[in-house]
């Protein structure tokens, strides 16, 4: 019971779909968490010191980098394992095994037909595919190539245009890609247990295809 519940929660996924995929995804959600505790401790561990200006001024520091950065990389990958670990325990909420669930739940009763099952099933890779692409388009539209140079135009925290170079911006470059790499990893899970789930209650397994 703890075990299915924990790979529910990793997973974010219901016990129907298929072990392998269930397991890739598990093992992708806890390769990201370590690898953003691994990032947090060495990348990111101050991003404003690793910008290099030729006007040294800590104003004109911060206001290049808030500039250049609505929300930073780092924080925005947090953001996401956020919403994943949310949605990952709702799975594990609602895919508990039948004597885990008390009688008193008003949603016991709606999820013992077969067919609710599996409507709950695909709701929820859908959504779980949601929240990766969602990830991954606002990632790619910021980030797709994290800079190695800012420049700051002319504002009243600086009072001339200065350069900014960014230190270990190849090795935050190569970071980025492998989260979100992780990411499409996961869709592409997704989408193979979807189209299974899809195809299985498209061409159900009648008994005399069992003979």
């Amino acid at each position: 019971m703890e075990t299915e519940a924990f790979a529910a929660l990793l997973s974010g996924t219901s016990g129907q779909v298929p072990r392998l995929c269930r397991a890739g995804l598990t093992l992708l959600t806890a390769l990201r968490l370590g690898t953003l505790a691994l990032g947090a401790e060495t990348l990111w561990r101050d991003e404003t010191a690793d910008l290099w200006c030729d006007d040294t001024s800590r104003s004109c520091l911060l206001a290049c980098f808030n500039e250049a950065f609505p929300i930073s990389p780092f924080n925005l990958f947090l953001l996401h394992m956020a919403t994943v670990l949310a949605h990952g325990l709702a799975c594990a909420f609602l895919f508990r095994p039948p004597d885990c669930q008390g009688k008193g739940l008003w949603w016991h009763g709606r999820l013992r037909g077969k067919s609710q099952q599996w409507r709950l099933h695909l709701i929820n890779l859908v959504a779980k595919i949601l929240l990766e692409s969602v990830f991954l388009m606002a990632f790619h539209s910021l980030y797709g190539r994290y800079p190695a140079v800012l420049h700051c135009p002319l504002s009243v925290s600086c009072p001339k245009a200065a350069f900014c170079t960014i230190r270990q911006a190849a090795w935050k470059h190569a970071f980025n890609l492998f989260v979100a790499g992780m990411s499409w990893l996961s869709v592409t899970l997704c989408l193979a247990a979807l189209r299974l789930a899809v195809c299985g209650i498209a061409n159900p397994i009648t008994p005399s295809q069992h003979v």
